[in-house]
């Protein structure tokens, strides 16, 4: 596979100091031949909305701190040659506008959505790379792939099945047996389309993906029918805005069809842990060691949110 037009994508955040020296080097190591690498992270305090009072749950010195500390993890990253490049995102940066106006029609260039979760910097991670393909990952992922195969490499074939084909991606839950070819997960929110080595459905998470820019394009801007009325209902409505960038990627890509493709191979999964506790964090390390290994508890298997009852106590002792 010639990865010279690949850029490996990872976006971090304030709220990844706790744990990005684990999860993003392990991230890292799975793609060693893809030479351009690089960290978008986002230093931007979420912006007050109806569900968000960030003087509340973000205090500024508090705040403040935190991207210290992850600017001073990501240099550590480059130095180490860990990634290549790094994009620092902040308040009142040019390229907000820049992504707001192609991908969002001007609409709203807020740095998160309604809901406090990152917004602009998911649009600067497609935007920034040079490379036709972006493959992206959120930076609290854990990633097994089996040593000697490449879901990247496996995924690139596919793009040529059909020109609908958009994004790629593994199995987003580690692989239970009795789904194991009916379905990606027992979670799904959109009917897949089954075929011998994938499924396509019309979801596109912005949490992981392989995607094709240039296929993208034609879609640009974004913000169009459906979601464009529903997003300009909420602007001036007074409600909870604006949506998550996935949520805008699904109602314009799937009202033209565009799909997305998920691999059927175990050899490949990923799995995200919806909340991050103390208990979480102690257990990260031998879970990641675990994960590279291919290993996890059954209860979990088919599931994409990290269950943490399933893996207190868990060990592999006699499995």
């Amino acid at each position: 596979m010639d990865t010279n037009d690949i850029t490996l994508q990872i976006n971090l955040s304030p709220g990844d100091i706790n744990y990005a020296q684990l999860t993003v080097p392990a991230i890292v190591k799975k793609h060693g031949d893809i030479k351009r690498r690089l960290l978008v992270v986002d230093c931007c305090r979420p912006q007050e909305t109806k569900l968000v009072k960030p003087d509340i749950k973000f205090p500024v010195e508090v705040f403040q701190k935190k991207v210290e500390q992850i600017i001073a993890i990501a240099e550590q990253f480059k130095y180490d040659g860990l990634v290549t490049d790094i994009y620092y995102l902040k308040p009142n940066d040019p390229l907000i506008k820049h992504l707001s106006k192609k991908y969002l029609r001007g609409i709203y260039d807020c740095t998160h959505s309604g809901g406090g979760t990152a917004n602009m910097s998911y649009w600067a991670a497609i935007e920034l790379p040079t490379t036709r393909y972006v493959l992206h990952y959120d930076g609290d992922l854990l990633l097994y792939q089996k040593e000697g195969y490449s879901w990247v490499d496996e995924a690139m074939g596919y793009f040529a099945d059909s020109e609908d084909i958009i994004t790629v991606l593994p199995r987003y839950a580690a692989p239970a047996p009795a789904i194991f070819d009916a379905i990606p997960s027992y979670q799904e929110g959109t009917a897949n389309e089954g075929h011998e080595k994938y499924w396509l459905n019309e979801f596109f998470s912005t949490r992981q993906f392989l995607l094709d820019k240039q296929r993208l394009a034609p879609f640009l801007p974004l913000m169009k029918g459906k979601i464009l009325v529903e997003t300009l209902l909420r602007k001036y409505g007074n409600r909870v805005y604006p949506r998550d960038p996935e949520i805008v990627l699904f109602y314009t890509l799937s009202a033209k069809h565009a799909k997305r493709l998920i691999l059927k191979s175990g050899d490949a999964w990923i799995l995200h842990p919806n909340q991050k506790p103390k208990e979480y964090l102690d257990m990260l390390p031998q879970m990641i060691k675990y994960v590279d290994a291919g290993i996890c508890p059954e209860g979990q298997k088919g599931y994409p949110n990290i269950i943490l009852d399933e893996w207190v106590g868990f060990n592999t002792k006699d499995k």
